[in-house]
């Protein structure tokens, strides 16, 4: 769907109020696995490690840290809105490990000070706002649930902690979860039928986890700032690699590295680019074959090595302690190695290691979250352009800018091209913005399938009187590649400077827009 832009590729490679809820208005066969570790404890340890040597990683953990001083977190409480991020696959899920104390079930149900966002209303293809209520850790991630949605992973072991800090009496706001994680999904095309966080699938498919989460993002930001709040986001988790293990298309760590980019930048991007850590988790598995999780381990490695200023970290559960200061990674314990209970899925208290990671970085490392700055639609009333019009008089391109996003064409008249070739819509800015993010509205009432297969496409300069293949081959020109038919609402990551937007249908076909969003910071 998107050809990443925003992040540059890794060098040498060859080619990403209390108690009430506010709205926002308006897509193999594995190598051999270790099933008989009886052979070598060496080599069982070699393939849990993924490489001989521990890569740069997050410094290990000392206990658990006791609530912190009020005075340690500059947060205004009446509009700060600190948010947590958690993306990826069964860990991220937490899966096998059901929530079972009693005083955390009870708490699960409802929180006071932790907002999330319900599957009923934000598990939506192409929504047009965003449902902060109450956090409960089942029905909040927006993926797949196991274990009835109530288990241990970083988004619901950091809101029991938040949760139980401002009952003791710590002033921290309400933490804003957005949780999207399913089990065994890739990142590659060739991991189908299990590739829901490729960015290139359909993205009107509720379960594309890619264009799901950035217009969830973008919403959800969106939602906090109408109500009056300021979102500051504190962590975002990227937990997801198993997959890329197994697949075949998995040849190389600098391949590999670029696949992560494709997914990481925009949802980087769609944030606001604000400075927070990015946490990556290193390839730990006694149930994966050495070689792809070698690649894995290197590309991830490789992105927290790289120079400052630099946003990832990589979590490693070898370095995992309990509440207590305990190691937990034991070697001696053939396959499980005190970190897992069946080879690759982490126990409860890596789990609740990795929410001290999070909290540590809040409150140790004093990460609080920089203010996501606000956007205003840039596009709004400016000057528009189209190859052809349909109707004239009635179809212009100016349509798409005059601030109605209804789908239906009686109540709002989208802008109409003729049938042909290449068609094409474009709206000036007046000057050089830099672009967050562009949102295309769709029709919703019938000829939606006309939106597919195009360019969103971003330019200094006019590109009127340019073909095509011109533009493709431009490289001065910023073109990002939807593939498939766009949902009712599309929001596509940016992240770049330009004057000219437009939208190209990479076909023939009519060309019809009911309403173009382009966001840019405020001031």
């Amino acid at each position: 769907m998107f050809e990443r832009i925003a992040v540059q590729p890794p060098a040498g490679s060859r080619n990403p109020q209390h108690g009430h809820a506010f709205r926002a208005s308006p897509g193999r066969p594995a190598l051999t696995s270790v099933h008989r570790l009886g052979t070598s404890l060496v080599a069982a340890l070699a393939l849990l490690a993924g490489s001989a040597a521990l890569a740069p990683t997050l410094s290990a953990a000392s206990p658990a840290q006791p609530a912190p001083d009020p005075a340690q977190a500059p947060y205004d409480l009446t509009t700060d809105a600190p948010v947590l991020i958690v993306l990826g696959q069964s860990n991220a899920v937490g899966s096998g490990v059901p929530i079972q104390d009693a005083a955390d079930v009870a708490q699960c149900k409802a929180f006071g000070h932790v907002k999330g966002l319900d599957r009923t209303n934000n598990r939506v293809t192409g929504a047009e706002s965003a449902t902060w209520s109450p956090y409960t850790c089942a029905g909040s991630n927006l993926g797949k649930e196991y274990n009835g949605g109530r288990s241990y992973h970083v988004a619901s072991a950091t809101a029991l902690r938040w949760e139980r800090a401002v009952t003791a009496g710590v002033a921290l706001p309400d933490l804003h979860v957005i949780h999207v994680a399913w089990g065994s999904q890739g990142i590659q095309e060739a991991s189908a039928p299990d590739n829901r966080w490729w960015p290139d699938r359909d993205p009107t498919d509720v379960e594309s986890l890619f264009p799901l989460t950035v217009n969830t993002i973008a919403n959800g930001l969106r939602a906090l700032r109408e109500a009056g709040k300021r979102p500051r986001i504190i962590g975002m988790h990227w937990n997801q690699w198993e997959a890329e293990a197994d697949a075949r298309s998995t040849i190389s760590a600098d391949q590999v590295q670029r696949a992560f980019l494709g997914v990481l930048g925009p949802l980087q991007t769609v944030t606001g680019g604000t400075s927070f850590p990015v946490f990556l988790y290193r390839p730990r598995a006694a149930t994966k074959g050495p070689i792809r999780t070698q690649y894995i381990t290197d590309a991830l490695t490789g992105l927290a090595a790289r120079p400052a200023p630099n946003p990832y970290r990589l979590l490693d559960a070898a370095q995992a302690v309990s509440a207590t200061g305990t190691p937990l990674y034991d070697p001696a314990i053939p396959r499980n190695f005190g970190i897992f209970y069946d080879g690759i899925h982490y126990t409860r208290a890596v789990q609740e290691w990795f929410a001290d990671q999070q909290w540590k970085t809040v409150f140790t490392d004093k990460q609080f979250g920089a203010p996501v700055q606000a956007t205003v639609n840039a596009a709004l009333h400016r000057p528009a352009t189209q190859s052809s019009t349909n109707w004239a008089g009635r179809e212009e391109a100016g349509n798409a800018v005059d601030g109605n996003t209804s789908g239906v064409y009686w109540d709002v008249t989208p802008s109409y091209t003729k049938y042909e070739a290449q068609p094409w819509w474009q709206v000036d800015l007046g000057a050089k913005q830099t672009i967050r993010s562009v949102e295309l509205f769709n029709r919703t009432d019938r000829l939606f399938e006309r939106l597919t297969d195009f360019d969103v496409i971003v330019s200094d300069t006019d590109l009127t009187g340019r073909g095509w293949a011109d533009i493709q081959a431009d490289p001065a020109v910023r073109k990002i590649r939807i593939k498939g038919t766009a949902p009712t609402k599309l929001t596509v990551a940016v992240g770049a400077d330009g004057r000219y937007v437009r939208v190209q249908l990479a076909g023939t076909n009519h060309l019809t827009l009911p309403e173009v969003q382009v966001n840019v910071p405020i001031g």
